[in-house]
């Protein structure tokens, strides 16, 4: 643009001179006046393009001086910033992830009031690496390391010891690997879910942080509070409530089927004996979507108390934000005792109120029998808020529990629970 503008000046200095020297050509032998003036014009333009020229000159120089520092700079950022992560294997991908969940747990036993700061054991504290191999479009490899890592665990802690840390270091979640075959389904080996575990545990409240069907995660240490006798007894909340959520993380081979029309088929095998399998639905319905399981799991010789046991979860989602659940068990108990069992319900609701994100409201309930003695009768009741901060990648929750146990013999007061925290994801 600049060059383009110097040029029309001087095509028109041109045409200018050009015009007075054809003027006054006819009298130039005659003056020379007019000569000599018209002379120290073209050199005082002449001066001026000049110094244009150099300005113009410097002018570059300078953006590409600049050019060379954004470079430069860009570089060193690229250098000076860590990757996020690297992998010995070109063909490789890995992602990180992991979440801290922090809370403060009070409750009280009927006879003593406790706080505690706790992790929430709802959706512990935890890291994570996911990587993946695809050869071809037919198959997938794939490993999973997941550990977590709680300080006083929200279901552990009790009256005589808010720092129970039972242990104190990284405890494993999965050591993995795994092939998917697409239309031959999954093969997994190592230490990780079996078929049957979350089983029991399938919500679309958007409230299981911190309250679903395993109810002793929010305070399953506290010890009930024993009026006939008037101390403590030896029955936790854990001990009495328990969703029989399948067999759990183990080390174990498992195989899970390609989905047909929603329905996903798997099974494994467990180290030392047992197994599992279960069966998966999901899908969508005009506006409703669905999650559903069941599963049969039998944990051999790794029990020494359960025998076998069959438990299921289903929970529907409405798209005005309405929703429901409702889980069931039960398990046939080794040494005689009688057949533990359970159901739990939960209807709730989830909206977009405010502009931080969605909130999710629930209330349940859920009866436990015969689970840590013949004759027990396990109730509990909860209320669950759960507001999301997308731009925050966080959940701030609030959570209360009110747990009731009937044995015969003892004269146990409610447990009253309240529980609020934030779970950070990245």
């Amino acid at each position: 643009m600049v060059m383009r503008k110097w040029r029309l000046v001087l095509c028109a200095a041109s045409v200018l001179l050009v015009s007075g020297f054809m003027v006054s050509s006819p009298v130039l032998g005659a003056d020379q006046e007019t000569l000599d003036r018209l002379e120290k014009i073209i050199r005082q333009q002449q001066t001026q393009i000049e110094a244009q020229q150099k300005a113009l000159n410097d002018l570059q120089q300078q953006v590409e001086a600049l050019k060379g520092q954004t470079a430069k700079a860009t570089v060193k950022a690229a250098t000076d910033s860590p990757a996020a992560v690297k992998t010995g294997n070109p063909k490789a991908s890995i992602k990180v992830y992991g979440q801290v969940n922090k809370a403060v747990l009070y409750s009280d036993d009927g006879h003593n009031e406790d706080l505690y700061l706790v992790d929430n054991d709802n959706s512990s504290t935890r890291i994570g690496l996911l990587g993946s191999i695809n050869p071809n479009e037919r198959y997938e490899i794939g490993t999973k390391i997941e550990v977590e890592y709680q300080t006083n665990p929200s279901n552990a802690v009790w009256q005589e010891d808010k720092r129970y840390t039972p242990n104190d270091r990284f405890e494993k979640r999965h050591l993995d690997l795994w092939v998917d075959a697409n239309t031959l389904g999954k093969f997994s080996l190592g230490w990780g879910s079996t078929a049957s575990d979350g089983i029991a545990e399938v919500d679309l409240s958007g409230t299981g942080v911190v309250g679903y069907s395993s109810v002793g995660d929010m305070a399953g240490g506290q010890r009930f509070y024993d009026s006939s006798t008037g101390g403590l007894s030896a029955t936790a909340i854990g001990n009495a409530f328990s969703n029989m959520d399948g067999l759990g993380r183990d080390e174990r081979i498992r195989y899970d089927s390609p989905s047909f029309n929603g329905f996903t088929g798997s099974t494994s095998y467990v180290s030392d004996g047992g197994g599992d399998f279960a069966v998966r639905y999901s899908a969508r319905v005009d506006a409703f979507k669905l999650a559903a399981g069941a599963a049969y799991a039998n944990p051999g010789s790794t029990s020494d108390t359960i025998d076998d046991q069959m438990s299921g979860s289903v929970s529907v989602l409405h798209d005005s934000g309405f929703n429901g659940t409702f889980a069931m068990g039960t398990r046939d108990h080794k040494s005689g005792r009688d057949d533990g069992g359970f159901f739990y319900t939960k209807f709730g609701y989830r909206g977009r109120w405010c502009p931080l994100g969605v909130t999710s409201l629930s209330a349940d309930y859920g009866r436990y029998s015969d689970i840590a003695a013949d004759g027990d009768d396990a109730d509990t009741i909860g209320f669950q808020m759960v507001q999301d901060i997308q731009e925050w990648g966080t959940e701030a929750y609030l959570g209360y529990r009110l747990h009731k146990l009937d044995r015969n013999g003892a004269d146990y007061d409610n447990i009253n629970a309240f529980m609020t925290g934030m779970r950070v994801k990245f």
